[in-house]
């Protein structure tokens, strides 16, 4: 496309001769686009507040921070800085970014993001997946499992989405205290109370209840 494009402007744009299309493509919005719309409205009507991050990061703050290891994530070659080594593989380490600058805001705090993650993926001909994902942190004094829950509960209500809760074991977050999303037998999504580990990590005083869902997955289901 290039060569082509340094091909036309030596030649000359002037010296073609313009030619009116002869198909009809009405522009609309996919399907997907319309789906993760509809939750982001659902996402502000439970009193969340979007939040819009950027993709790169260092490993310090979306591996070390949330106790998690280097598996899965993919690695850019030569990067600028060790700022922007890593493409996100979850959304959650941004929020808790966030979080971890706004104690002088007023509580509870809540906020969320719909964004694209990619991760490995040994299934695929590029070797690597990118997903969109909703991303939702609540942080308050009482914040926690039952909370996170409900807000949950009515989110997969209001899409149209049958799911259960299964018991996960997560490093972000307390042991006992978290749960997997799951429709039909694909887990979706996962959520809990946030590791005291975790939290000290970011240098966040106040509990903090997180959680992700897969648009896509979800989508499909």
């Amino acid at each position: 496309v290039d060569i082509v494009e340094d091909i036309m402007i030596g030649r000359g744009m002037s010296s073609f001769e313009p030619i009116m299309p002869n198909t009809f493509t009405p522009g609309r919005l996919t399907v997907q686009e319309e789906f993760t719309r509809k939750a982001k409205d659902l996402m502000i009507g439970l009193g969340y507040q979007e939040m819009m991050y950027n993709y790169l990061g260092s490993a310090r703050d979306f591996i070390e921070k949330m106790n998690l290891t280097h598996e899965g994530f993919i690695q850019i070659e030569n990067p600028m800085s060790e700022n922007y080594e890593y493409v996100r593989a979850s959304i959650t380490p941004s929020l808790l970014q966030s979080e971890s600058v706004s104690s002088n805001a007023v509580y509870p705090h809540r906020i969320f993001e719909i964004g694209k993650v990619a991760f490995l993926d040994s299934q695929t001909n590029s070797g690597t997946a990118t997903r969109n994902y909703l991303g939702f942190l609540l942080a308050d004094s009482h914040a926690g499992f039952n909370q996170l829950n409900s807000h949950a509960s009515a989110l997969m209500y209001y899409l149209d989405r049958d799911f259960r809760l299964v018991e996960e074991g997560d490093p972000r977050f307390i042991e006992g205290r978290c749960a997997a999303i799951v429709t039909g037998d694909v887990k979706v999504g996962v959520f809990g109370e946030v590791n005291p580990q975790v939290l000290e990590n970011w240098g966040i005083q106040m509990p903090c209840a997180m959680g992700e869902i897969d648009l896509d997955l979800l989508l499909g289901q």
